[in-house]
């Protein structure tokens, strides 16, 4: 894992009891790389012979032109948070949030066909979790963004990658009395246990309601939702199935969900 500042990672442990649990003999590690170094990191996994790593941020953007190859969804996503080699030792980037995301859904028992989805934020985030959605063929997805310009850019980039789904941009007060099968905050309001991005009130109906923050645990979102009786999720799954992707991708192996979520959950108590 590279990234800058990285000490606060999750990843090592729920990996490296992953490994440890299917005998394979390699270690997960945490390298704390200022964006200068990126570069020099970069060519040392290369020439390591190193199987593959993780990055976040401030690396996720930063890293592209630094592969040689990148899948169709980091690409149009613009960040990479998977790196994996090929049989030639060619760097390749992938973008395991979206599908980790949508992994994540299923403890919701949430079906995508035909469904309408409000994300609010306009960040990296959304653009990886509105890619899988559109992926899955959603019906509808409305990005909601304080500077509104940024949602329409990105409704306007993803539209024709996918005909089939409707995309829109409103601002927060676009939203008065609509209804969404699924609204899903990428945003950091929250991390603070006080903010909230948006008063769930203003919306008619809403099916099922995920904050990908997941420290706090239950933000003040998911606490309203919750009083609403709205089914609720944090990002602990997200979290968990992006690293379970990643771990596929470098091993080849099926990843051991349940030792993974057990060392992750002991690792955030």
């Amino acid at each position: 894992m590279l990234g800058y500042p990285v000490k606060h990672s999750l990843s090592p442990s729920f990996h490296n009891a992953a490994l440890s649990h299917l005998g394979i003999n390699a270690v997960y590690l945490s390298f704390e790389v200022a964006p200068s170094n990126l570069p020099d990191a970069i060519a040392g996994v290369r020439s390591l012979g190193i199987q593959g790593c993780n990055l976040t941020v401030p690396h996720k953007a930063q890293v592209l032109p630094l592969l040689d190859h990148m899948t169709p969804e980091a690409q149009a996503i613009g960040a990479v948070n998977t790196i994996s080699f090929n049989e030639n030792r060619q760097l390749i980037g992938h973008n395991t949030d979206g599908i980790g995301f949508l992994r994540s859904l299923d403890v919701l028992n949430w079906q995508f066909s035909r469904q309408k989805v409000l994300i609010l934020g306009a960040g990296g985030s959304t653009r990886a979790i509105a890619y899988a959605l559109a992926e899955a063929r959603v019906l509808q997805i409305t990005i909601a963004n304080r500077t509104l310009q940024k949602a329409v850019d990105l409704a306007k980039e993803f539209s024709p990658l996918f005909p089939e789904v409707s995309f829109e941009a409103k601002t927060l007060q676009d939203l008065q009395g609509q209804s969404f099968d699924l609204v899903v905050n990428t945003t950091t309001v929250g991390m603070d246990g006080r903010s909230s991005p948006l008063d769930l009130n203003q919306l008619a109906q809403i099916g099922a309601v995920v904050d990908i923050i997941y420290t706090p645990a239950t933000t003040p979102l998911l606490k309203q939702a919750e009083r609403l009786k709205i089914p609720t999720m944090n990002g602990i799954g997200m979290l968990l199935h992006q690293g379970a992707k990643a771990f596929e991708i470098w091993t080849k192996q099926s990843a051991p969900i349940d030792v993974m979520q057990r060392a992750l959950l002991q690792q955030l108590t």
